[in-house]
């Protein structure tokens, strides 16, 4: 799977977003219809496997779902865990992305988060 297939996965499944391509074969990435003219300046070319601005916007995402979100960088590879806790402290729903690539690393992991294995 290439990073255009990973970015569209992450901006339907993760984000909750639907696309629209322009003429040019751009896509534009919007959480309504409604909203679409509003994000066309902001979300136009989302690559988050590739851009750290765009991969931020899903860790910000992930923490308003999740309950942890952690990142650690080591020896120049990225480990994400996303992961919530039971009412008894014990982990559940435990996900990892492990790359060279921060931005990757929290697609990875995002996108094991809601089900889909890359």
């Amino acid at each position: 799977m290439d990073n255009r297939e990973i970015d569209k996965l992450i901006a339907e499944k993760v984000m909750g977003w639907f696309s629209l391509t322009d003429a040019n074969h751009m896509e534009w990435w919007a959480p309504t219809v409604e909203e679409f003219p509003i994000w066309l300046k902001s979300q136009r070319d989302f690559r988050p496997s590739t851009d750290i601005k765009d991969a931020w916007l899903v860790v910000e995402l992930l923490q308003a779902r999740y309950e942890f979100v952690e990142i650690h960088i080591e020896q120049g590879k990225t480990n994400v865990t996303i992961s919530e806790r039971f009412f008894n402290g014990y982990l559940k729903d435990r996900y990892q992305g492990y790359e060279d690539s921060t931005p990757m690393a929290i697609c990875k992991a995002a996108l094991k988060a809601v089900g889909v294995e890359v």
